[in-house]
């Protein structure tokens, strides 16, 4: 309990939940917010990729709040304080010249290892369904880098509800 207390109150430091006012219905986002999003999305995943791979490695699970930036798909994680997505015609930028690929990369191939040696309790419950809507939306993107199709094979090998 008190390592969770702990990720939770070093998850965002200064910010605040999301509300849902802050959400759009997918429909009514434009590209200048779907372009603002990918920013944040990256600049997010520069700055927690580090520490996120320290709990990894420390605690041998997922202990803080962070699926969202590691998993991103269409629709943001109803905690990120960000209210981070990607789409079709933006996530690619994820594999862009300044993005965090490399340390990205290294997130969700930890997450396998670990995967594969402990069990999915390595992610919390809660996380199973971004994980399964993260494979929806990934393996249906064409030309992605071979590492990452790598990553959702692994992550296939297991079953993931939808909730």
């Amino acid at each position: 309990q008190a390592r969770r207390a702990m990720g939770q109150a070093n998850c965002c430091p200064g910010t605040k939940a999301s509300s849902p006012g802050r959400r759009r219905a997918r429909g009514v986002r434009t590209m200048e917010q779907d372009q603002r999003s990918l920013a944040e999305l990256v600049k997010q995943q520069k700055s927690k990729c580090q520490d996120i791979m320290q709990e990894l490695n420390k605690y041998g699970e997922k202990d803080g709040h962070w699926i969202w930036w590691i998993c991103p798909t269409e629709m943001p994680g109803d905690a990120d304080p960000f209210a981070t997505y990607v789409t079709k015609d933006t996530a690619h930028g994820l594999f862009a010249e300044n993005s965090a690929e490399q340390e990205w990369r290294e997130v969700l191939e930890k997450m396998c290892v670990l995967l594969e040696t402990k069990g999915k309790q390595v992610l919390p419950r809660i996380d199973h369904g971004r994980i399964h809507y993260f494979l929806k939306f990934w393996k249906d993107l064409p030309d992605t880098p071979e590492w990452m199709d790598t990553v959702l094979k692994r992550l296939s090998g297991f079953d993931w509800p939808s909730r």
